[in-house]
């Protein structure tokens, strides 16, 4: 049982597999020589399962003449002659080069080039590597037993590997400055509160939420907010289904695109035509948040290559140049007859300035912000990644008014007036079965705005938007986490209330479903994204 686990745990980690492995062999729970045998053995066929896999993709292609003739391009340039002529050269040093394995085996086998000279080079870069791993790892573990008495073995085996994984993470920083370069990445992105990972930024929320749960005797009271929106808009309701709640001349204007519509882009066409509209036009999920695969449409080929490659309910929506666009967030007690303005958010495209001599690519992943979302940035500009920008020439690098999408939220309170908030709040009062929410919205004219005119609505988020402006970066963590906190603590009294006045609870079954649902639905297509 223990060899079968070594086998098959190098398909995982080969690293975390040669320390275990050496420490087992250390223990005397397993020879050295079987130790070095069975894990080499397990990272051997793994190397022949990506040449393996290479090779199935290559043959899967030929049902696409497309890719067909791309993948003949390729194989004619110079850059592919020259990797022939230094092949066992570059399989052989890939494997002691981290991050350099995957792509090189699996082109090796989408390319057809030798399998032969593939399988011995790698067998012996294998070998060198493994035998001298796993025994680093043994006689690791015995010059620390040397200097220590410590009883328990298992928590000396579990030292053992943790110290030397650390030492062994130390030295590939140390000698590959990629992995320097990531590591200081990492530590710059842990100062910006907005670029923390969603998992660390709603840890400190966790607690408080127990204890609104704990205080209001319930957590379902969330999905009692807003009545009118399924679940109160936690997850999976309709964008459509929602601004069919709001009057027409706020909205801007919107055409559901079902999955099973026959000729969708004769619908589009028709859609665009009536409401006299042009390209570009904005794409995104009938059911999605968090700029889950918003798209800016340049064509009628785009709309019909996006609805093939995602047979989803989609929303297509008029493209508001703006270039203004702001989150304006509602809420109202339902003992009230009328709601409050809670915050605004004023929404930052990103520009970047050129000099004249810098690449596009090399300006985004310089700049002090772009860098942290430089696969973002990449993907809205791959037409021009490799442009030189004028002295002073300054360009927008997003459209879309997403923080996942690049866009800064800062502070919006400059905007308010008492028009514009009268506005709003007419707005949100007039909405049935809505008590609490954020409107995205895109304007042109400031003094118009601020005077309640000249916007349009782009979409109207249900319980679980938030008040964004708490990503302001000028914010210190406890101005952020302050803000947070309010909003949950209202919503929380708005959902009790209602609950009070006869507001049914989502039921937990249903609740779990939907949330179950909506969570495969956007894996699926986040992977296909």
């Amino acid at each position: 049982m223990t060899i079968l686990s070594i086998f098959f745990s190098t398909f995982v980690s080969e690293d975390l597999t040669c320390i275990t492995a050496g420490i087992l062999a250390k223990e005397g729970k397993l020879s050295l020589h079987l130790a070095i045998f069975i894990t080499g053995l397990g990272i051997f066929v793994g190397d022949c399962l990506l040449y393996l896999a290479g090779l199935l993709v290559r043959r899967g292609l030929v049902k696409w003449n497309f890719l067909l003739r791309l993948q003949k391009k390729w194989e004619s340039t110079e850059a592919l002659t020259r990797w022939k002529f230094h092949y066992r050269k570059s399989i052989f040093l890939s494997r002691f080069l981290p991050g350099t394995r995957l792509p090189l085996y699996f082109c090796s086998g989408f390319f057809k080039f030798p399998f032969l000279p593939f399988l011995y080079t790698s067998f012996f870069a294998v070998t060198l590597w493994t035998t001298g791993f796993v025994f680093l790892v043994y006689l690791y573990g015995n010059l620390l037993s040397l200097y220590t008495n410590i009883e328990h073995s298992l928590f000396f085996s579990f030292s053992v590997g943790l110290s030397f994984y650390l030492v062994y993470r130390l030295l590939r920083i140390a000698i590959d400055s990629e992995e320097r370069e990531n590591l200081i990445h990492f530590i710059k992105k842990l100062t910006k509160l907005e670029f923390w990972p969603a998992s660390l930024f709603y840890l400190p929320l966790l607690p408080y939420l127990l204890y609104l749960t704990i205080r209001y005797r319930g957590l379902r009271f969330i999905t009692t907010v807003n009545p009118g929106i399924l679940a109160s808009g936690i997850a999976g309701e309709s964008k459509s289904d929602i601004l069919n709640l709001i009057t027409n001349e706020f909205v801007a204007s919107f055409l559901l695109l079902s999955k099973k519509e026959k000729d969708p882009i004769n619908k589009i066409e028709n859609w665009m035509n009536q409401n006299h509209l042009e390209f570009p036009i904005i794409a995104k999920p009938d059911k999605g948040e968090r700029g889950f695969l918003i798209k800016k449409i340049q064509t009628k080929e785009e709309c019909f290559s996006l609805i093939q490659s995602y047979p989803i309910d989609w929303l297509f929506q008029e493209y508001i140049a703006g270039p203004y666009e702001v989150g304006v967030f509602y809420y109202r007690d339902p003992k009230e007859v009328q709601g409050k303005i809670f915050s605004i958010t004023d929404k930052v495209f990103p520009t970047i300035t050129g000099d004249g001599a810098t690449l596009l690519k090399t300006l985004i992943s310089n700049h002090p912000r772009f860098q942290f979302q430089k696969e973002t940035h990449t993907n809205h500009n791959k037409h021009q990644l490799d442009r030189i920008l004028s002295v002073g020439e300054t360009i927008t690098i997003g459209a879309i008014g997403n923080h996942i999408q690049g866009c800064m939220f800062q502070d919006g309170n400059h905007w308010k007036s008492k028009e514009m908030e009268s506005k709003f709040i007419s707005i949100g009062d007039s909405i049935p079965g809505f008590y609490f929410g954020r409107f995205d919205i895109r304007f042109s004219n400031p003094d118009e705005f601020k005077l309640g005119l000249g916007f349009k609505i782009l979409e109207l988020n249900g319980a679980t938007s938030e008040s964004t402006n708490l990503y302001d970066p000028k914010f210190t963590i406890f101005e952020s986490y302050s803000l947070l906190f309010r909003q949950w603590k209202i919503l929380y009294q708005i959902g009790f209330e209602n609950y009070k006045r006869g507001v049914p609870l989502y039921p937990y079954k249903d609740l779990y479903h939907l949330v179950q649902n909506h969570r495969k639905y956007r894996e699926n297509f986040s992977n296909l994204e």
